[in-house]
């Protein structure tokens, strides 16, 4: 999808595409502000006029949400690699690339093969490690 909180540009001179990410961002329960008379951006409920600058605000940011109860109770932690595969592990793991490293001796396994364990929320993947809740 096209990022468009930065738009400059007056929604007529928009590509299809462009003007597609605006109307998904809004169906999808997003911000959309439009550049004033007054030189500032206001939150509206777009007309779409074609002289008007639209832009959308970010979505807040979601965890990824673990079914801590479906895992082993040796499972500590949890974090999804920048390529979106989710490991479990018994020892926190630190960032090495695109992908968390362990310390050895360890137990580390792919979870997000099973469904419902976890379901992918939309913050990075540097910023997915959770530990598990203690009860």
């Amino acid at each position: 999808m096209i990022d468009m909180t930065n738009n400059r540009v007056p929604y007529g001179l928009l590509t299809d595409e462009e003007k597609a990410a605006l109307h998904e961002h809004e169906k999808a329960g997003g911000v959309i502000e439009y550049y004033s008379a007054a030189s500032v951006w206001t939150v509206t409920r777009p007309s779409w006029l074609e002289d008007h600058i639209y832009r959308t605000v970010p979505l807040p940011k979601t965890q990824d949400v673990i079914a801590w109860d479906r895992l082993p109770d040796w499972v500590e932690w949890v974090a999804r690699d920048e390529s979106g595969k989710v490991h479990c592990s018994d020892v926190e793991a630190t960032t090495c690339g695109g992908h968390w490293m362990y310390r050895l001796p360890t137990d580390v396994r792919r979870i997000d093969d099973f469904p419902g364990i976890v379901q992918i929320g939309t913050v990075d993947w540097k910023d997915s490690k959770q530990r598990r809740p203690r009860k």
